[in-house]
């Protein structure tokens, strides 16, 4: 990312994180407002827009029946993808999915994965023939930092208000009753929480201006029940063993919020 902030800014910045204060006026463990509209996209199986203060995220969810893959053939499939659209920030541009996006969608589908939220072999209609294959795409609509856990929220409660058709297999033959929806198998909810290094300081929930001048971050993934299920590091500074457990420690509080959040999701 290009780096846009003068030296005055950053000064600023670092003075305020040394008064324990930020240049937003929260508390280093506090998050902006987090507004989630669901059944955003009419034409999705399932969507939901997520605004972390002036981050906006929007995930879409559209299903299909196609082939299992070889390695799991009793499961159905996931596959995440992201777009930082060049409207949504000055730092971004046309183009394929840069390191950025594809780093977003690789952590979101982890966290994902392996909570699971989704019983997958629930997804499958003939083992090893035909599954039901769930395309999650992730799209950035505007860029203030911490996308990282607002495109997880957005994932998350897309998949929780998708809705599929009924199918039954009778005499060799699947029918799809295009009238009869039904929601995916939810096993367990899953959020991520990034805890950011800024001159030996940790806070949640970074604006931009914030992460261009991070040291280092991590991007943790936590079930309900508390398990951690995903954990990114991004940055090229070092992080204690104590940084990383008070990192811990942090996310795990904070994602108490979060699911507090989601609860108010119908699906």
């Amino acid at each position: 990312m290009v780096n846009i902030l003068s030296e005055v800014s950053k000064e600023k910045i670092f003075d305020l994180l040394n008064h324990e204060q930020r240049i937003d006026e929260r508390d280093f463990i506090q998050y902006r407002d987090i507004r989630i509209e669901t059944n955003y996209v009419s034409k999705a199986d399932g969507s939901a827009m997520v605004s972390i203060g002036g981050t906006t995220v929007l995930a879409g969810v559209k299903a299909q029946i196609g082939t299992p893959f070889s390695n799991s053939p009793d499961k159905g499939i996931i596959i995440t993808n992201t777009e930082l659209l060049a409207i949504a920030s000055r730092t971004f541009e046309y183009g394929p999915p840069n390191k950025f996006a594809i780093e977003i969608s690789r952590v979101v589908d982890r966290a994902i994965r392996e909570a699971p939220l989704i019983d997958l072999e629930k997804l499958c209609i003939i083992e090893g023939s035909k599954t039901w294959k769930l395309h999650v795409d992730i799209n950035i609509l505007d860029y203030d930092g911490n996308l990282m856990d607002a495109a997880c929220l957005a994932a998350v409660s897309a998949l929780l208000t998708t809705k599929i058709p009924t199918v039954k297999f009778v005499n060799d033959e699947i029918t799809i009753d295009n009238e009869n929806l039904q929601g995916l198998p939810i096993n367990t909810r899953s959020v991520l929480c990034t805890v950011v290094k800024i001159n030996d300081q940790l806070i949640v929930d970074p604006l931009y201006v914030e992460e261009t001048l991070m040291d280092a971050s991590l991007s943790i993934g936590f079930k309900e029940d508390g398990t951690l299920c995903a954990i990114q590091k991004c940055g090229l500074d070092l992080l204690s063993v104590q940084e990383v457990m008070e990192s811990m420690n942090i996310a795990f509080n904070m994602s108490r919020k979060l699911f507090s959040i989601l609860d108010n999701i119908k699906q």
